[in-house]
C-alpha cells in the first residue's frame, strides 16, 4: 500500500519573517546655543535612499521629544517622505532619494529624543544612510568634526544592527550664521532594544493562535482523512497525518 503524506504549511519561523527596528534614545547638550548669534536655529533630520530609487524600504520614526526649556519654532519644513510634527513625533521613509524634516526651534538646556529605525538592507552595495544635524540661521548646518556633512549623528543601515557614529562639534570653525565657534560634546546615544516591525508581530500572534486552535483542527484533519482513505483504498493508496499533528507537544 503506498503511503501519502500531507505537509501543512505552518509559520514556526515568523520571528524572523519580519525585520527588526532598532530603537536609540538620543540626547545632545544644546546650552551653547542659547543667546549665541548664529541663531534662530533648526534641527535636521534625513533618511536617504542608498540605491537611489526611493524604494521605500527603511522608515525612522523620531518621538519624546525633550528641549528642558526650549521652544519648537513654527511649522516642520518636510521633504520626501516625511510626516509629523514635534508633539506627536516625525517619520521618514526612504520614498525617495532624499527624505527630509526641518524643524525650528529655540534652544533649552538639551535635546533628547526617541529614534527607531528598521534596517532593511539595500542591493547595489550603497547603504540608506540616517543623520542627525543642527542649522544656523543660514540654513548651514553647524560645524562638526564628521567627515564630509556636519553631522551629529549618521547611521548608514548596512545590517541589522549598524555602527552608529557620532560627532562633536567642531571648534576650529565659526558657524555660516556668525559668532564665535561652539562648542558641543557629541550626543550620547544609548541602545534602548531591538523592536519587531508590525509584520513579525502579526505573524507571531497568528502562530500563536495556530498553536492554540491545533488540536481542534487535527480532529477536523483527521476525519478528512479517513474519508480519503476510504475513497481512495480501492488504489491502494493511504493518506497520513502531518508531522504537525503528530506532535503533541
Amino acid at each position: 500500500m503506498r503511503r501519502i503524506g500531507f505537509a501543512i504549511p505552518l509559520i514556526w519561523l515568523c520571528v524572523s519573517v519580519g525585520d527588526a527596528a532598532v530603537l536609540y534614545d538620543i540626547s545632545l547638550n544644546t546650552a551653547p546655543l542659547i543667546g549665541h548669534s548664529a541663531g534662530p536655529f533648526s534641527l535636521e533630520f534625513q533618511l536617504n535612499d542608498g540605491n537611489g530609487t526611493g524604494d521605500a524600504n527603511n522608515t525612522a520614526s523620531l518621538t519624546n521629544f525633550v528641549l528642558n526649556g526650549g521652544v519648537a519654532l513654527g511649522s516642520p519644513t518636510l521633504t520626501g517622505g516625511a510626516a509629523g510634527d514635534l508633539a506627536s513625533g516625525f517619520s521618514l521613509i526612504d520614498s525617495s532619494f532624499f527624505n527630509q524634516i526641518i524643524q525650528g526651534f529655540t534652544p533649552g538646556a538639551a535635546l533628547s529624543f526617541l529614534l527607531s529605525l528598521s534596517t532593511n538592507l539595500d542591493s547595489g552595495g550603497t547603504p540608506d544612510e540616517f543623520s542627525f544635524a543642527i542649522l544656523d540661521q543660514t540654513g548651514t548646518e553647524i560645524p562638526t568634526l564628521s567627515s564630509f556633512f556636519d553631522v551629529f549623528v549618521q547611521i548608514d543601515i548596512d545590517s541589522a544592527n549598524p555602527l552608529v557614529r557620532t560627532f562633536a562639534t567642531d571648534t576650529s570653525r565659526t558657524p555660516e550664521g556668525g559668532g564665535e565657534p561652539i562648542n558641543i560634546d557629541a550626543p550620547i546615544v544609548t541602545p534602548v532594544s531591538s523592536v519587531p516591525e508590525p509584520m513579525t508581530l502579526t505573524l507571531m500572534l497568528s502562530g500563536f493562535g495556530l498553536l492554540v486552535t491545533r488540536k481542534r483542527f487535527c480532529h477536523f484533519f483527521h476525519r478528512v482523512l479517513a474519508r480519503m482513505s476510504s475513497t481512495a483504498g480501492q488504489d491502494g493508496l493511504a493518506f497520513e497525518p502531518s508531522e504537525f499533528c503528530r506532535r503533541r507537544d
